[in-house]
Order: structure tokens, then C-alpha cells, then sequence
């Protein structure tokens, strides 16, 4: 299985749109940590690639990921990060 912001120069079928979202709660201690998405992208990047086994595909082209922080009152709450992209699958020999 593979993920890619781009295209690939290969054959495929297109098996559908797969998307994912996943949020941090931050406490009053975590809010210089409202830059740091790396453990998100890896839960998001999970999420994406059991969706496009459950579609029988072999990749997903085209991921995008969207950042958010959701702020409450004055300060930063939550850290959401939302991916997608399309799944596809390489014709069997």
C-alpha cells in the first residue's frame, strides 16, 4: 500500500475517495505544542490506508491534508487534522 500527493504513470481503476479525521486535545501545559502534527498525520495516514484495503486497492493518489486549530475562549483546544485522497487498484495479471 502507498500513498501520494501526486499522480503515478501506471494504469489503474479508480476505486473511490477515502478521508480521515483525527483530533488532539490540548491541555493548559500542551499549548506550545500547537505546531506539532506529527503524530496526527501518522494516526491519519492509518486510517487512510485501512479504508483503502477495505476497498481492495492497492494505493491512494492525489492525499491531501487540511490542519485545523480549533480554538476555545482565547487559546488554542483542539489540533484536528483531516486527509483524503483516492484509492485505486492496478489490473491483476
Amino acid at each position: 500500500m502507498f500513498l501520494t500527493t501526486g499522480e503515478i504513470n501506471r494504469t489503474y481503476t479508480i476505486k473511490g475517495i477515502v478521508n480521515a479525521t483525527v483530533k488532539k486535545t490540548l491541555t493548559a501545559e500542551q499549548l506550545d505544542e500547537v505546531d506539532n502534527y506529527d503524530d496526527l498525520y501518522k494516526e491519519v495516514e492509518a486510517l487512510l490506508i485501512e479504508r483503502a484495503v477495505a476497498k481492495d486497492g492497492d494505493g491512494i493518489i492525489g492525499v491531501r491534508f487540511e490542519p485545523q486549530i480549533v480554538r476555545v475562549s482565547v487559546g488554542p483546544k483542539y489540533l484536528m487534522l483531516h486527509g483524503y485522497g483516492t484509492v485505486i487498484s492496478f489490473p491483476k495479471r
